[in-house]
């Protein structure tokens, strides 16, 4: 037993521990490698673009959105005189930048920059059908502005007397102050 604390005791031990860490340093850092799945495929919508009851001219920019994300860019085509957009709504994907559509998500579409009056449903297993639209708003006559009110004055205090309790609490403040300043001073004159 004495040859064994010897050895150890020569550096061996030292060694021993070397190895036993290196061993471990091996087996903590080793990782796990698995195949990643493919991406999931997008949501296609497909349809008939009118803006104010007319066909969009062909190479207007149809936008889709997925709260402010943007998912997808696509132009008017015309087919059969009909103005028409086919547009892919990518799946989320937890890497990619947008992250965008889920089963359910609301997809919101903008004809030229401006909002249609129509939304989807994000739904990748099946073609959604969705017409858009987009009519011009009717201006609105003018209005007279009502006149402003002058701000009331004479009156500084808050209701419920809130300007009078701030100053109670002043005066108050002001007293612990002096207080506290007197006894400091009795402290000093009794040394």
């Amino acid at each position: 037993m004495t040859n064994v604390l010897k050895v150890l005791a020569g550096g061996w031990l030292a060694a021993v521990l070397g190895i036993a860490l290196l061993a471990a340093s091996g087996t903590l850092g080793a990782t796990t490698v698995s195949a990643e799945s493919p991406p999931a495929p997008p949501a296609r919508f497909a349809g008939t673009v009118t803006i104010d009851g007319q066909p969009a001219p062909a190479g207007t920019v149809i936008e889709a959105r997925i709260g402010n994300a943007p998912c997808g860019v696509t132009q008017v085509f015309m087919q059969g005189g009909q103005a028409r957009y086919v547009l892919d709504v990518p799946a989320l994907d937890p890497g990619a930048n947008p992250n965008c559509g889920v089963d359910g998500a609301v997809v919101t579409f903008y004809i030229g920059g401006k909002r249609a009056a129509e939304t989807g449903t994000w739904a990748n297993y099946q073609l959604n059908q969705l017409n858009l639209t987009y009519t011009t708003p009717t201006p609105v006559p003018n209005t007279p502005t009502p006149t402003p009110r002058p701000p009331r004055t004479g009156d500084t205090a808050a209701p419920g007397g809130g300007a009078s309790a701030s100053w109670l609490l002043a005066i108050a403040g002001l007293g612990i102050l002096a207080f506290g300043v007197s006894g400091i001073a009795a402290a000093r004159r009794s040394r």
